[in-house]
């Protein structure tokens, strides 16, 4: 059986589709990966990119959409109404491809017309919903709205007061595309995830599977770090966060500043410390921290990453949304405990007080109880059998096998 996964960016580390392609091709699928680019150069022959061309395209598409969002309310996430795409339906890989896995393909890589013409070669097309995107109006989460049960128009986010926005024609153009082909198919990374699609307007009567994502074989528990980011002979314990963009509405950073500052009154300010890797984190943020802060900004390789994993005590997610976070798996499949909020995948992750804690959402109070129970009950992180690498690919096997039959 030969699978292709369709994904934005083909990277080096954190890349939930390059983990599944590994998995798959370990098991013997013939996987490969096609995407817009790629900010590495692999090994692997069948992890593809478009070229400069497309690219170019996708440029143009990125400052419409910025023009487009220009007065978006912010706080309420990010709204995609795709417009440029590349039509890749005569691709080499797709055409040897028997089913395509359509990841997160947003940002100038395909538009609802590409994915038609994707769609009108006949083949299984599996729709992995790493967000809420595919089944709404253009939201990626759509918080406390609840539109797209219904039908999408006069889109908050968008603060037009118009019934019929972008977030209606858009939620229209995607209805079509579900309703004209019988060959889509959907597979849900959380429960949490699977439960609002199977509430969605626009995914009705479509089979919807959920499966967890997997962990890349790079993570494990460390006999001894490295010393890269924390030194070995450094006895604080270590608190640790990260994210690709830390001012993000749906990663809420500011519970996490929060938390921190409560639990600096409470007598531990000599005891801890923070790691923070990821993005755009400001001196200016550094400086509230009353704790000592080592930054690492982004890091790009799986082995840095589970170094800083390994040199953390406890990691904390203060997310308000969020599907399954590959940051909570990751830490987990280290050893290090987490806490979280109790809100969107993470609470399939975490078990309450044995591998990590499940604070109230939007309660900083809680958030610090957790940080500092895990510290002072040395808990111990660790993933459920559910996450198993053997259990998952078994789980996208028989799924593949049943919607080949379907076609």
């Amino acid at each position: 059986m030969n699978v292709i996964h369709l994904q934005y960016g083909s990277s080096a580390s954190g890349n939930y589709t390059i983990t599944l392609h590994d998995l798959m091709t370990a098991n013997g699928i013939n996987s490969s990966v096609l995407s817009l680019f790629s900010n590495f150069t692999p090994k692997d022959k069948e992890i593809r990119w478009l070229g400069k061309f497309p690219n170019y395209k996708a440029g143009i598409d990125h400052k419409v959409q910025k023009f487009l969002n220009r007065d978006n309310r912010s706080e309420l996430g990010d709204f995609s109404y795709p417009i440029l795409g590349t039509d890749i339906s005569s691709h080499e890989s797709v055409n040897k491809a028997d089913v395509i896995y359509v990841h997160w393909v947003l940002n100038g890589f395909l538009n609802i017309e590409s994915l038609m013409k994707l769609a009108k070669l006949g083949k299984p097309m599996v729709f992995v919903l790493h967000d809420m995107w595919t089944f709404t109006s253009g939201c990626h989460y759509s918080f406390d709205c609840r539109k797209y049960t219904k039908n999408c128009g006069n889109c908050p986010i968008l603060n037009k007061d118009l019934e019929k926005d972008r977030s209606f024609y858009l939620f229209q153009e995607k209805r079509n595309l579900f309703n004209d082909f019988k060959n889509i198919y959907f597979i849900s990374p959380s429960i949490w995830m699977k439960n609002n699609a199977l509430e969605a307007t626009l995914l009705k009567g479509k089979l919807i599977q959920q499966i967890y994502n997997p962990v890349s074989e790079s993570f494990y528990p460390k006999a001894e770090i490295l010393g890269k980011y924390i030194s070995k002979s450094n006895d604080k314990k270590i608190i640790g966060f990260g994210a690709n963009y830390i001012n993000s509405p749906y990663k809420g950073f500011k519970y996490m500043l929060e938390a921190i500052k409560i639990i600096a009154k409470t007598g531990h300010i000599n005891d801890y410390e923070i790691l923070v890797f990821g993005g755009n984190l400001s001196e200016e943020i550094i400086q509230e921290i009353a704790f000592k802060v080592s930054y690492t900004s982004f890091l790009t390789s799986e082995e840095d990453i589970c170094e800083a994993y390994n040199s953390m005590d406890v990691f904390v997610i203060p997310s308000l949304a969020d599907n399954l976070p590959t940051t909570v798996l990751e830490s987990l499949k280290c050893g290090v405990p987490v806490v979280g909020f109790q809100t969107g995948g993470i609470p399939e992750m975490i078990n309450h007080l044995e591998n990590g804690f499940l604070a109230e959402k939007f309660n900083s109070q809680e958030l610090a109880d957790g940080i500092v129970y895990c510290l002072e009950n040395d808990v111990k992180g660790y993933l459920t059998e559910k996450f198993d690498s053997s259990s998952i690919f078994e789980a996208h096997k028989s799924f593949l096998n049943q919607i080949i039959e379907l076609v």
